[in-house]
């Protein structure tokens, strides 16, 4: 059995049988893991208090050939996004994780995004629609990094999903969205309900499912 040590973004909690967890974890060196906590669900559990979804944690992990064990925690920072609106956005950006990162499958940028939008989101829980465009801009940088982006032909991609091609607004701000270094922008209402029409479609093209954390999302 060997051990590793590193940060982690916790994404979700499963419980198991027999009072058992499994913790599903983003990490910048390893990926995604998933691993076990022994006795979580009980109260007399010493682990299971740090590890609640949204928590930035440093953990050690024992590796072995049936499942992974945590066998210690540090809680580093929770996000708060306790906000409806904003509870809705992160899970949908977890949802997303949770169906398309394959377990052990690492890129570190894919983690410093995800810190960085959560922190963000944390600061612009007032600003709803700076929120959601923060929210739409991760998932775009992280289809970007996951391979699935359209960044070479923007027009054509949105062409295809059923907008005009004269819409150069809405290219604009999907280009700006996959940009490396976004060039700041006023995005009104009826083109942020744009780009996140244009996202879900996508969306459920990749994943040929509609995603459960939609439902936070309200279109006019």
């Amino acid at each position: 059995m060997s051990y590793i040590n590193t940060e982690a973004i916790v994404l979700a909690k499963q419980t198991l049988r027999e009072a058992d967890r499994l913790y599903i974890l983003y990490t910048p060196e390893h990926g995604k893991i998933e691993a076990r906590v022994r006795g979580a669900a009980l109260c007399r559990s010493k682990l299971a208090g740090s590890l609640e979804p949204l928590s930035l944690v440093k953990v050690m992990i024992a590796r072995s050939r049936r499942w992974d064990i945590i066998a210690g925690v540090q809680l580093l920072k929770r996000f708060d996004c306790g906000e409806l609106n904003v509870y809705g956005q992160s899970g949908l950006v977890r949802e997303v994780f949770l169906k398309m990162v394959k377990e052990g499958v690492k890129e570190p940028l894919i983690f410093s995004n995800l810190f960085d939008y959560l922190s963000s989101l944390e600061k612009n829980q007032a600003n709803q629609n700076t929120s959601r465009f923060l929210t739409m801009r991760f998932i775009w940088q992280f289809l970007n990094l996951a391979g699935f982006s359209h960044s070479q032909d923007n027009v054509n991609f949105l062409a295809k999903s059923g907008y005009n091609r004269s819409d150069s607004a809405l290219a604009e701000l999907l280009k700006n969205c996959l940009a490396s270094s976004p060039r700041p922008l006023q995005v009104s209402h009826n083109l942020l309900q744009k780009l996140e029409g244009l996202t879900f479609n996508y969306l459920r093209q990749i994943l040929e499912r509609d995603l459960n954390y939609l439902s936070f999302f309200y279109f006019e």
